[in-house]
């Protein structure tokens, strides 16, 4: 029994991510594609565009076989975070052979290489590293300087979005030490930030563009599912801002005492969220991170701890014998229910799911706002089978 793992938002899920999971079967031989779903944040700082269980039914729908969640104190994170906690829950089910994932590169040992030698960090690139940080450079733009020093060929591959997550995937495998092997299918169609939805495989930008195009009456069809913005959030933002003192503002996971400063003194120039985002960017922060920052106190994180559990969102009737095979293998307490929950969890990881409830609880409080829908608790969340 061979089964592939793919960490993956979906958001939405398009034709890009069925020729994925397609292709991962092809090269792996896989019986079962095993996808770990972003919650109700995403990485890049924002709520998810549709809801999660939408997003669930449509990964099963477009070839997945189970669905388990990376909560959103751990999917709503930097790069690093995102990959590290994907593959730590891949690996915790102990029956996962390939983690699968796109990138724009192709060249699996090119990205295990670059992965490996941020893993070891020799002085060469620390030195770089530190001199483009206090330059003033971000994180992000100061480590790809520091990369491209010791790498000058490497320019191509760092470029590209896909290729940096990738290898932060095989960064995560070397340090667990995990027998997963990592396999990447590149990507065709729209680059990661490509608008154009009218071509083969349109990027998830183009397709959240072009539904946010359509009439409000065709949002909510059936067909897309009630899409959510970050805009949406923007009168719970104007409330947290004006109700959060500087010390609870440094207490937040990724904000800075900088951060917070200038998060308080610009409280009273709120207008919206992605005016007040980027009022407070600057060359060293970027709208995303500071997005997540936001993201967080919202979430009230002060930091992310380990994940503790994998909570099963949805399957489908044929990947029965990987589900029991989980049961047998798996390091981590599986959740089907969080009704009942308590009673197989440890306390820090019932603290954590809680934590978690809470978040997906206010993100379907504004969705119910804004689409005037009946709220729906979480205890009363059904697990999606196909």
């Amino acid at each position: 029994m061979k089964t592939a793992g793919i960490i993956a938002e979906y958001n939405p899920f398009h034709q890009g991510h069925a020729y994925h999971i397609e292709q991962t079967r092809q090269m792996t031989g896989a019986d079962y594609i095993i996808v770990v779903l972003s919650g109700d944040f995403v990485q890049r700082g924002a709520p998810a565009f549709l809801p999660r269980q939408e997003r669930v039914r449509m990964a099963l729908e477009g070839g997945a076989d189970l669905v388990f969640e990376l909560p959103s104190t751990h999917s709503c994170t930097s790069a690093e975070f995102f990959a590290e906690s994907g593959v730590r829950l891949l690996n915790g089910l102990g029956c996962v052979d390939y983690l699968s994932f796109g990138s724009e590169s192709g060249d699996i040992s090119r990205l295990f290489q670059l992965a490996d030698f941020l893993v070891q960090e020799p002085e060469s690139y620390r030195r770089v590293l530190q001199t483009g940080l206090k330059s003033g450079l971000s994180f992000p733009a100061a480590r790809q300087a520091a990369l491209l020093e010791c790498f000058p060929d490497a320019q191509t591959v760092l470029a590209s979005p896909n290729n940096i997550l990738g290898i932060e995937y095989c960064k995560a495998l070397i340090r667990l030490q995990s027998p997963i092997r990592p396999v990447t299918v590149t990507r065709t169609g729209g680059g990661y930030h490509n608008t154009d939805f009218h071509q083969d495989f349109p990027s998830a930008t183009a397709v959240r563009r072009h539904i946010l195009q359509q009439p409000r009456e065709a949002q909510c069809s059936e067909q897309y599912h009630f899409p959510m913005e970050e805009e949406d959030f923007s009168l719970l933002f104007r409330y947290l801002l004006l109700t959060t003192g500087k010390e609870q503002l440094c207490s937040i996971q990724d904000i800075s005492r900088d951060l917070a400063n200038r998060i308080y003194n610009c409280r009273y120039r709120f207008q919206s969220y992605g005016q007040f985002v980027s009022l407070l960017k600057t060359r060293e922060l970027t709208y995303s991170r500071i997005s997540r920052a936001l993201f967080h106190l919202f979430m009230d994180l002060q930091q992310i701890p380990p994940l503790s559990y994998a909570r099963l969102l949805g399957f489908r009737r044929c990947a029965a014998p990987l589900l029991g095979k989980i049961k047998e293998s798996s390091t981590l307490p599986v959740v089907t229910k969080v009704s009942t929950a308590s009673r197989i969890l440890p306390p820090d990881a019932a603290a954590l799911l809680e934590q978690n409830i809470r978040i997906s609880e206010l993100y379907e409080a504004v969705r119910c706002e804004k689409y005037h829908t009946e709220f729906i608790h979480e205890f009363s969340r059904q697990l999606i089978i196909l």
